[in-house]
């Protein structure tokens, strides 16, 4: 992820300690505001014509500044992973020993950015402990991703794997109770959400993966009376965080 070009997605960075340089195309109250702030956290600004930002950005994404962020270790070309706040499933677990109603939330292929920004704006507002990503078949790290989670890219706790399964069977030996999120499921209003739980969402198009399912303490759903087929795959992770703080 090089440049990412939301105002609050720049801001979080910033506040959260990335380095990277401020790019400034023309002047605005919200350009004003991002040049105060890394002026004070030490940060290069530079200005640009216009031109520049939108052949880096897209001519329809930027307002007139963008943040150039560190470049993540994978190499050109390469999709960029997420940053993880964790290293392993066991390093989570000795994080969270002893904290009462501990939340995961698992990702099974979720590969459109705008869910997955979505997503992990709700996990940072429910207060979800770790958000659990695949390295393949799912959306990575982008300007896209940034700016529809508002900043909560930088504060979400992540851990990117490369076998679901064995994360649920960890996470089972530590105590979680798994729910995988599925139509014709036990409703979520019926169910005890409380101590270690993980709710596993599945992709866009076939939802939960079969081994992933198989290997769930059960199958949470939410009731619903509409006309259409579903609820989007970020909203319905919405609710079910909400279920399970409540």
């Amino acid at each position: 992820m090089d440049y990412i070009s939301g105002f609050h997605g720049i801001e979080e960075l910033i506040n959260s300690g990335k380095r990277g340089v401020l790019y400034i195309s023309r002047k605005s109250p919200r350009a004003e505001e991002l040049i105060k702030r890394c002026r004070k956290a030490g940060l290069p600004i530079k200005h640009v014509k216009k031109d520049f930002l939108d052949k880096k950005c897209g001519s329809d994404k930027h307002r007139g500044f963008a943040f150039q962020a560190e470049k993540g270790a994978g190499g050109k070309g390469e999709k960029e992973q997420f940053k993880d706040r964790y290293d392993s499933v066991s390093s989570f677990l000795r994080k969270i020993k002893g904290k009462e109603n501990p939340l995961v939330l698992i990702l099974d292929g979720i590969t459109d950015p705008h869910n997955l920004g979505a997503i992990l704006r709700s996990s940072d507002q429910f207060a979800v402990d770790l958000v659990v990503i695949p390295n393949r078949r799912s959306a990575g790290e982008s300007d896209t991703v940034a700016r529809t989670s508002a900043g909560a890219l930088e504060w979400v706790p992540l851990l990117t794997v490369s076998n679901l399964k064995r994360v649920l069977d960890e996470l089972k030996q530590g105590g979680f109770w798994i729910y995988g999120a599925d139509m014709g499921g036990t409703a979520a209003k019926d169910l005890n959400l409380s101590g270690p739980t993980a709710i596993v969402m599945g992709s866009e198009g076939s939802g939960l993966s079969r081994l992933v399912k198989e290997a769930c303490d059960g199958i949470i759903s939410i009731p619903m009376a509409g006309h259409i087929d579903s609820l989007n795959v970020s909203v319905a992770t919405g609710i079910l965080l909400y279920e399970a703080r409540r």
